[in-house]
């Protein structure tokens, strides 16, 4: 062969240019500083998203508990379990007085702080941003019986609102009705 052949031969070689990787590397950079913002102003929208469906999952969840092993199931706001202070605690209520004892079981244990930036929304419900009836320990509760119908700590139907917000002034609820149903508002 040729010198001029093995020449043309070593200039074909496969691989990216300098230019090929810088520019490639740039595209990326920019697609990045345009994507970034985006994603920071949904983040917290997705995280009270999840928040509000977290809680309608576990109001639901006590629902189905209390049906299924008809029995009172509680969902108490604010609940200390074994020195953990849960934003909600659903627990089965053994002794139906709508408040946590030692030995109830517990089924789920909420803290917000796991929902960046989301909190109960102080400018709702008093202040706590929660308008459940509170218990006897002062804590807003309510309770799902047997038969998927609300309980209050006096025995009556229960209902109430919990509200969300967010740190973009975003705001979302759980509603739960005195018939046992339960949305996201």
């Amino acid at each position: 062969m040729s010198k001029a052949l093995e020449e043309m031969h070593e200039a074909d070689q496969k691989g990216f240019t300098l230019v090929e990787v810088v520019v490639t590397i740039a595209i990326i950079a920019i697609l990045a500083a345009v994507a970034t913002p985006v994603i920071l102003r949904w983040l917290p929208d997705y995280r009270l998203r999840m928040a509000a469906r977290d809680l309608f999952s576990n109001m639901q969840l006590a629902k189905m508990t209390a049906v299924k092993s008809n029995t009172n199931v509680a969902v108490v706001f604010n609940q200390a379990v074994g020195g953990t202070v849960f934003d909600y605690a659903v627990f089965v209520d053994s002794n139906n007085n709508v408040e946590y004892d030692a030995g109830e079981l517990l089924v789920a244990g909420v803290r917000l702080s796991n929902y960046q930036g989301v909190q109960f929304d102080p400018a709702q419900g008093g202040g706590n941003g929660l308008t459940f009836t509170n218990n006897d320990d002062g804590l807003p509760a309510i309770a799902f019986r047997g038969n998927g119908l609300t309980r209050n700590n006096a025995g009556g139907f229960g209902a109430g609102t919990a509200f969300f917000s967010n740190t973009n002034a975003r705001t979302l609820s759980v509603v739960v009705t005195a018939a046992g149903n339960i949305r996201i508002n």
